[in-house]
């Protein structure tokens, strides 16, 4: 049959209506503005390394005399020479946005501890650690991993063990309880078990969902799954953990990290050739995994390193490395770091609102970095970048202002 060109028109407006309602809404954008502050001189026997930050309610604090709320960051030294050479964790905190911060403060409670190791002494030192408040204990938990460090190469022992380390701090005394090894029932086969550099979420139940990865030993094949535990303001307890994820190539899925967005939960997982995406409606059980995606269908190219959500009230964003932005020069190409937007039907990130949100600095690697949101109109992005400087400001504090209000935030 031969169609009139009227009646052709028709049908394509037709086809086009209904490719339009089965497409999937596109996420409005939400708009901000950035400025960078750089940080805490480095000590001459090394580096800040793994800084992230967290904000706890001012109404908590006592005659704290805080216009708003106060940001505790972490971190730890990095000795100039070695791999994973590893100190103790150190903290400080701002109540007025990082224009008078008191410390780095160092911890013996978060030190590193001499072991015995089958005849040769190494360090156990607690690493990767993220900082989170727990609102219904008023605490803030400190969630991490361990490495075992060889004394004589400064470097992280082959095949060593991992364990998941947290460390509790009273906001209200500012003190920190010694760290400890979360416990894992005798059916948990895996010797090699972290939390390393992780994103978690507070139930409004009390109980927290964190990611983890596991395996046989550094080096193995690693799956990723999400833990729920439960927190009573000292003790974090393993309760049991959702769907495993893994791929057969490099070290499988590392570093995972989760966000809720309008009741949906974003699993994002590293892998040494690419990145992934899953989903879940319930924040244990998920998806299939997927590549990371820009909206056109081409894989975002962010590899061998971390990516971490930062939740508005309006929009879930993804922030990342990835190759193609004049950084060959930089190790797994883990400078700038970029920010994007989520859509949330189809888990791929918006090209157009990538912006580069921490600029490169020479060479540097910054791909161990933190987000947090801060109040209804601010959130931060925290990097230290590698030096050999000492005297160095090397951690990087992005502020991010909202030009809409996150309602996720209290004021």
């Amino acid at each position: 049959m031969n169609l009139s060109t009227n009646h052709l028109k028709a049908a394509c407006v037709a086809a086009l209506f209904v490719v339009g309602a089965l497409r999937p809404t596109q996420a409005e954008t939400v708009d901000y503005t950035t400025s960078i502050t750089q940080e805490f001189p480095c000590p001459k026997e090394g580096f800040w390394f793994q800084a992230r930050a967290e904000s706890i309610p001012r109404e908590i604090l006592k005659d704290s005399g805080a216009s708003g709320p106060r940001v505790l960051l972490t971190m730890q030294l990095h000795g100039m020479k070695g791999t994973h050479n590893y100190k103790g964790i150190v903290s400080a905190y701002t109540d007025d946005l990082g224009k008078i911060w008191q410390g780095p403060t160092a911890h013996d409670e978060l030190d590193l501890r001499v072991a015995e190791d089958n005849g040769s002494r190494y360090y156990e030192v607690p690493v990767d650690a993220t900082p989170i408040y727990h609102p219904q204990t008023q605490k803030v938990l400190l969630v991490g991993a361990t490495f075992h460090v060889d004394t004589k190469t400064n470097k992280d022992v082959p095949g060593g063990a991992s364990d998941v380390f947290y460390a509790v701090y009273d906001p209200k005394t500012e003190k920190w309880d010694t760290w400890q090894r979360l416990d894992f029932p005798k059916s948990f086969k895996w010797p090699y078990k972290r939390a390393g550099c992780v994103q978690c979420i507070v139930q409004p139940n009390g109980e927290v969902l964190m990611p983890i990865y596991f395996g046989e030993h550094n080096n193995s094949i690693h799956y990723s799954a999400v833990a729920r535990c439960a927190f009573d303001g000292e003790k974090l307890t393993y309760q049991e953990h959702g769907s495993e994820h893994v791929v057969d190539n490099g070290r499988g899925m590392s570093e995972p990290s989760i966000a809720c967005f309008e009741g949906k939960y974003f699993l994002t997982m590293r892998n040494d050739h690419t990145a992934y995406v899953s989903t879940s409606s319930d924040g244990l059980n998920y998806t299939p995994h997927e590549k990371w995606r820009f909206d056109d269908g081409e894989e975002l190219g962010s590899y061998n390193t971390q990516q971490h959500f930062l939740t508005h009230s309006d929009a879930l964003f993804l922030v990342y490395t990835r190759r193609g932005l004049d950084n060959d020069d930089v190790m797994r190409h883990r400078a700038p770091l970029v920010m994007a937007q989520i859509d949330p039907a189809t888990s791929r990130v918006l090209r157009d609102t990538e912006r580069i949100v921490v600029p490169k600095q020479g060479s540097a690697a910054m791909g161990n970095f933190g987000t947090c949101n801060v109040s209804p109109g601010v959130s931060w992005i925290v990097v230290a970048h590698r030096t050999t400087t000492p005297g160095d400001k090397n951690v990087a504090i992005c502020q991010i202002e909202w030009k809409q209000p996150n309602e996720l935030v209290a004021d």
